[in-house]
């Protein structure tokens, strides 16, 4: 009877509001949750989340989503951090993360025309 009220505990993602304690660190075991969102007529990622590591530049997360969405190298591709601002290629991604995640999720739109900034 130990683990009876205790069933949800493999569960990746407690609901809102949950109340599971302090907030969420922005960078674990030197890795970034990273939440893709798709803006306008953009591909729609199968997998939204990813854990990227956190020492890789801006520019290395495009290239992974880039990947992800099988565009060419020439096809457009536009990155938002919390659908406001483009971080610059060379920037940090833990470094982005420990300013602007929410209870450790980084979510970046992406977009193939642009729409903000």
């Amino acid at each position: 009877a130990a683990a009876a009220h205790n069933s949800h505990a493999g569960a990746t993602a407690p609901a809102s509001g949950s109340g599971s304690g302090a907030s969420r660190l922005a960078i674990k075991d030197d890795r970034v949750v990273v939440s893709f969102r798709h803006t306008g007529d953009a591909p729609v990622l199968k997998q939204s989340k990813f854990k990227l590591p956190s020492t890789v530049r801006f520019h290395t997360v495009g290239e992974k989503l880039r990947e992800l969405l099988q565009l060419q190298k020439t096809d457009p591709l536009f990155l938002f951090c919390n659908s406001s601002f483009a971080p610059p290629p060379d920037q940090i991604l833990g470094d982005v993360a420990q300013c602007f995640h929410v209870d450790g999720v980084l979510t970046l739109n992406y977009c193939t025309t642009p729409a903000w900034g």
